[in-house]
């Protein structure tokens, strides 16, 4: 005897196994609905079955709930998706036979009086026809009249009634099964980043530490180049070998006294060239003459133009300038409008001509410049001889491009000992110097951060591959520069990546979120389910396609409600 038992959604294992208790038969089904409280601990369902083992009792389960049923399997317990009750009449007794078949029991009802099953085959549609036309051959016959044959016409309105009564079972069939929505959807997503403390150790220096695969421990190995240029350089300096201009100026006082004027007082134009008289001299007051009218003092004297002006530029030829007036750059601006001088003739004489000569300065400037110039080669030179390395041991060894651990000494500079004050356009120098780096495995560092980083990503959500990218990887050094003896340098490495919600359904968190959404959207309009979609905090947009393209509603069966991701 078999007695089937419908279970409450919130009924607690106590409760169940007081009905179990109480029944008399020995084989029971219990009818579980979905999200049932039982089906939150497989423990739940080992209990119950070891109570009902006491019991002395057959246990099984009946339910669609796919996680009830999973662990249903596990405790050991038959599980099966739908219950349908059928009586059977004998000859001797009435007796109730329990089969399984494949009817919904997705709701929590008390079904008291189950319909029994017709045990006669069903008729189909095209046995109807087959047996109206024997039926008609039966009553009326093939008649064969000389060897012929009649045929009789069926009746059309039967005809018409069975393809009228097929399209509608179609169109039933299409408006429950076929109806299907889409739900597409673009996950949200979030920058996530991580550090970890990173020792580089060198390969031939720690090589039972590297045995031993230590966490956080990449190889590295040191890489030493020297190089080498000698470079021309072209001498800026100039030496004037020209001649100066000479000519006459008028000095005039304004004063009421005496104005004396020491050698090599300057007299500049407007235009910045300078004029220097050659011995000092005393410049007349100003007089008044008979008419009690002021006469200025003046003094005419001979000068000679300086080689460069105000603005450092050679004057030469510059200086044979005409009648011009001339300022006291030496006196303050009161005693420059008292007295000044005045040219009448031009200035003759004067010759541009200068050549270049190797100063101090010049030569500073080339150590400089060749050695920016080999620290720029001399990594060049690092990467070239890495690229070889990485080539011939089939590696993929990457330089440390940070300021302690990269150095360029500069070995040998060769200047010749008479260079300064030399007379040439160019001179070379020869220098030399030695760089040193530490290339460390970059795949094994990508792959350690990646690691890392991965086991910081929320359980809902996932990394985007394309987010992680090996230019993310920085570096901030935790010891000031390489130890030369252990071979060691600790580094805090961090890396960036893209965490976003996952949505596809081969995943756990996938179909969980895809079920939410299927179970929370039946029946609803479609801007009402892409309003839900939206709302909720996995999603940053969503789109819903329904068909076919008449339907205005999502279908009311989970089932045809598909889940994918928005590509772009």
């Amino acid at each position: 005897m078999k007695k089937v038992l419908y279970i409450e959604i919130d009924e607690e294992v106590t409760s169940i196994y007081d009905q179990i208790r109480r029944v008399k038969q020995k084989d029971i089904f219990l009818v579980i609905p979905r999200k049932s409280v039982l089906f939150q601990s497989v423990i739940n369902l080992r209990i119950l079955k070891s109570k009902a083992q006491k019991a002395k009792k057959n246990l099984h389960l009946v339910t669609t709930d796919r996680v009830g049923r999973h662990l249903a399997l596990k405790a050991g317990i038959p599980v099966y998706e739908n219950l349908k009750i059928e009586e059977v009449k004998t000859t001797k007794s009435k007796q109730t036979k329990t089969n399984i078949e494949p009817i919904q029991a997705r709701r929590n009802e008390v079904l008291k009086d189950l319909p029994k099953r017709v045990i006669q085959k069903k008729t189909t549609i095209g046995e109807l026809i087959r047996d109206f036309r024997d039926d008609h051959k039966n009553k009326k016959g093939s008649t064969q009249i000389s060897g012929v044959y009649h045929y009789i016409r069926p009746n059309r309105r039967f005809l018409g009634f069975v393809l009228a009564l097929s399209l509608g079972l179609f169109f039933l069939i299409a408006y429950v099964a076929l109806p299907g929505a889409t739900v597409y959807v673009r996950p949200k997503f979030d920058n996530i980043e991580h550090a970890i403390n990173i020792t580089l150790a060198d390969r031939e220096k720690n090589e039972e530490l590297l045995s031993r695969n230590e966490p956080n421990v990449i190889a590295s190995e040191q890489i030493v180049t020297v190089t080498k240029q000698t470079k021309t350089f072209n001498t800026t300096s100039s030496q004037f070998d020209g001649t100066n201009a000479r000519g006459q100026i008028t000095i005039i006082n304004t004063s009421a006294d005496r104005w004396p004027l020491k050698n090599q007082t300057r007299f500049q134009t407007e235009e910045g060239i300078v004029f220097r008289i050659q011995e000092g001299v005393y410049v007349p007051p100003q007089t008044v003459d008979e008419n009690e009218e002021e006469v200025p003092g003046t003094l005419t004297v001979e000068v000679m133009a300086d080689p460069f002006d105000i603005y450092d530029k050679t004057v030469g030829d510059r200086g044979n300038i005409g009648p011009s007036k001339f300022t006291i750059p030496g006196l303050s601006a009161y005693n420059q409008e008292r007295i000044w001088a005045e040219s009448s003739e031009s200035m003759t004489g004067g010759v541009s001509h200068y050549q270049k000569i190797v100063q101090a300065e010049d030569i500073e400037a080339a150590k400089r410049q060749i050695e920016d110039n080999l620290v720029l080669m001399a990594k060049d030179d690092l990467n070239t001889r890495l690229a070889e390395m990485n080539e011939l041991n089939d590696t993929n060894l990457v330089l440390l491009d940070s300021g302690p651990y990269l150095t360029v000494n500069l070995q040998e500079l060769r200047i010749s000992e008479d260079l300064e004050g030399s007379l040439q356009d160019q001179f070379e120098i020869f220098a030399q110097v030695e760089a040193k780096g530490v290339a460390y495995d970059f795949d094994q560092l990508f792959d350690l951060l990646k690691k890392h980083l991965k086991n910081r990503v929320h359980p809902d959500m996932q990394l985007r591959d394309s987010s992680i990218k090996p230019e993310s990887i920085t570096f901030e050094p935790l010891s000031a520069e390489y130890n030369e003896e252990t071979g060691q340098i600790k580094v805090t490495a961090s890396i960036r990546g893209i965490q976003e919600y996952v949505i596809d359904s081969s995943l756990e968190a996938g179909v969980r979120f895809a079920n939410k959404v299927k179970e929370s959207i039946v029946g609803m309009t479609a801007e009402d389910a892409e309003g839900y979609v939206l709302s909720l905090p996995e999603v940053e947009e969503a789109k819903i396609k329904l068909w076919p393209i008449w339907l205005s509603k999502v279908p009311h069966i989970a089932d045809n409600i598909q889940v994918k991701l928005l590509e772009d």
